[in-house]
């Protein structure tokens, strides 16, 4: 069982120790002198020790009553922390939205304005998968969408076509932007990401080669990893540009490969919410809000 004290005596103690006064410590408290002297009384024979030495001019801690304020001042002051965090909680309005992983790293992380969605009282609860989620069933809000067919919800904007290159660390091959040979295949590791829709079996077909059944390959799951291992120079990734944009900026990936890319069936980025959800203020603010990075300048891959 708990040893807990009064609780309304810690708080007359921390405001009579923190003004060194009864009658200052009532004037906060809107009580009277007598109510903090109970209240302290109370309090001490709880403990067992004597807080303060009464003086006719005022009162004084005792040793205990110093270390004893020093450690309700620290917990006081957590529990104010905690009090104001469950607060703003409870008063933001958290907006779910689900994302790709690399699109939510590589694209809208660095371009959210988290100080504009702050003042507006809005958190956002991000779903880092590339699953087309049902907004209704799953309680999301938004969806960022990977597809080809251009999803049906009411409120559906597309935000950018997936332009797709081949790149590599800078010293992994000899001569960038090498028109794709078997030869060149040979003597490289093609690295894969195997929930994109379009890969590199379907690359090397619509440039007449044939994939070699020994031919050495990399296998993930999302083109974060697959971006990395370009950039330690295990291969050449077959990547969404607007994931690297950054990388060849600074040079740490070079366009590999003058690829032949096909120009039907293209995977696209939507922007996707429905009429229920989009009734909510805070809902149609985040969406406009994504929504406004479409002319963004950094996007270089925007139809």
């Amino acid at each position: 069982m708990r040893s807990l004290p009064p609780l309304k005596g810690i708080i007359y103690f921390e405001a009579s120790a923190r003004l060194q006064s009864f009658k200052l410590a009532a004037e906060e408290l809107c009580v009277t002198p007598g109510a903090v002297s109970h209240q302290i009384q109370t309090l001490e024979e709880f403990i067992g020790q004597k807080l303060f030495m009464r003086q006719h001019r005022g009162i004084k801690l005792t040793n205990a009553g110093v270390r004893y304020f020093n450690r309700i001042g620290l917990i006081l002051k957590d529990l104010d922390h905690a009090t104001t965090d469950i607060g703003f909680m409870t008063k933001t309005q958290k907006v779910t939205i689900s994302i790709p992983p690399t699109l939510l790293n590589k694209w809208l992380l660095p371009r959210i304005n988290y100080t504009y969605l702050s003042e507006n009282d809005i958190s956002v609860v991000f779903i880092d998968t590339i699953e087309m989620l049902d907004l209704n069933k799953e309680n999301i809000d938004i969806s960022i969408r990977y597809s080809i067919e251009k999803p049906s919800e009411k409120y559906c904007q597309l935000l950018f076509k997936e332009e797709m290159i081949a790149v590599c660390a800078p010293d992994y091959i000899d001569n960038p932007l090498t028109y794709l040979s078997a030869e060149l295949l040979s003597t490289s590791t093609l690295i894969e990401t195997t929930n994109r829709l379009i890969q590199w079996d379907l690359i090397l077909v619509n440039n007449d080669i044939k994939l070699q059944p020994n031919q050495s390959k990399i296998y993930f799951q999302n083109s974060m990893h697959a971006i990395e291992a370009a950039v330690q120079g295990l291969g050449i990734a077959f990547i969404n540009r607007a994931f690297v944009e950054s990388h060849l900026n600074l040079g740490t990936l070079i366009e590999a490969i003058d690829l032949r890319v096909m120009q039907d069936n293209i995977p696209s980025y939507y922007l996707v919410s429905n009429y229920e959800k989009m009734q909510n203020p805070a809902t149609q603010l985040l969406y406009q809000e994504i929504e406004s990075y479409i002319n963004d300048d950094i996007i270089t891959t925007a139809a």
